[in-house]
């Protein structure tokens, strides 16, 4: 059984880190002796701590947002049964049926004055033009806004599913010993989906430490060069395809590629996340 996902993972995941090692150390224009000191170059270069400091914040915003909401959402879904619940949980998938290219289309629109369905909104509050809201100061919550609603419904569907496996004969038992629909939510239902959170927030931290589509499509069509190299996955785009340094975009890879196990492994040891049971034993 394991065999199909070995060789999957040995092709398409251990195999491409070697490479990259391997890229890391080659020489390039800016290093041309190659080696570790391309993990310096990259390091030292001008663009990195800003770019470092962008997807800080915008990590900062984007998975508590994620967290947070995604578990009040689903738990809330948890409470509505009978016919309305799937229509609910289509509606919930629709925006993340707005991904990549499509997303940043629409969210330019919806905040574009001059093209949005709620332009009369934005002038009440003195936005008319376009480069009142897309300045490089508000692209950190702006990006977060695009990235927050195209995952936040998905996660929310499959957070509902982890609801779905709790025995009715636990949530039955609360009841009878008097428990609340609040206190069951929060010290029942959401104990034992918490390996469950665990694993959504370490895929929503990377997808978050890799953004890239959001800046880099803002940044190469409506407003050129607003966001250019803004998160450290385009500065790596840079080095490679605009600055033929292969050897620093495999480096900055691999750092971030690092920072992903570690926060990781942090998090899945500071958990219960292989614990079978799903809560403490007193």
């Amino acid at each position: 059984m394991f065999t199909p996902y070995l060789a999957l993972l040995l092709a398409f995941g251990v195999w491409p880190i070697v490479v990259a090692a391997i890229t890391s150390f080659e020489p390039s224009i800016l290093n041309p002796g190659g080696g570790p000191l391309n993990y310096l170059v990259v390091l030292q270069d001008f663009r990195f701590l800003p770019a470092l400091i962008n997807v800080g914040i915008f990590l900062a915003m984007y998975v508590p947002a994620m967290l947070i909401v995604v578990a009040l959402m689903s738990l809330l879904l948890d409470t509505v049964q009978g016919r309305w619940n799937l229509p609910l949980r289509l509606t919930y998938l629709v925006p993340a049926s707005l991904t990549g290219a499509t997303a940043v289309l629409v969210w330019y629109f919806l905040l574009e004055p001059t093209l949005s369905p709620y332009q009369d909104a934005l002038a009440a509050l003195g936005i008319t033009q376009g480069t009142q809201i897309w300045q490089a100061q508000n692209l950190g919550w702006i990006f977060v806004l695009m990235a927050f609603f195209t995952g936040a419904g998905n996660w929310i569907v499959v957070q509902y599913g982890s609801l779905q496996s709790i025995p009715d004969d636990i949530l039955e038992a609360a009841r009878i010993d008097g428990a609340n629909a609040v206190q069951i939510a929060w010290q029942i239902k959401l104990p034992l989906i918490k390996k469950y959170l665990v694993y959504m927030g370490i895929l929503v931290f990377a997808a978050g430490l890799q953004v890239f589509v959001e800046p880099q499509l803002i940044s190469a069509s409506v407003y050129p060069g607003l966001a250019a190299n803004w998160s450290l996955n385009q500065l790596a785009y840079t080095f490679a395809f605009q600055q033929n340094n292969l050897g620093g975009a495999a480096a900055l890879s691999l750092m971030l590629l690092v920072v992903c196990v570690i926060a990781a492994v942090f998090v899945i040891f500071r958990t219960d996340f292989f614990d079978g049971i799903g809560v403490k034993r007193k």
